[in-house]
């Protein structure tokens, strides 16, 4: 499964995300938007209206943060 996952430094949010991924074993992709490029390239991908992390993509899909990312672990079984 591709996971990647938007974060920044010293985001408590992105942190328990990714702790809930490692927590049932899914890796992911992170891609760190205090990079200059990186976030370029992320607003090109979802558009400048979002602003917070992290941002969850699943097979291409945007989950959205955290609590998306909770959403959809309990309605796809983990």
């Amino acid at each position: 499964m591709k996971i990647e996952i938007y974060t920044k430094d010293n985001c408590i949010w992105c942190d328990r995300a990714k702790n809930l991924l490692h927590s049932v074993d899914l890796t992911y992709t992170e891609i760190d938007l205090s990079n200059d490029n990186e976030r370029q390239k992320f607003y090109e991908k979802i558009g400048e209206d979002v602003s917070t992390v992290p941002q969850i993509y699943i097979e291409e899909k945007r989950i959205g943060g955290f609590p998306d990312l909770v959403s959809w672990f309990e309605e796809n079984g983990y």
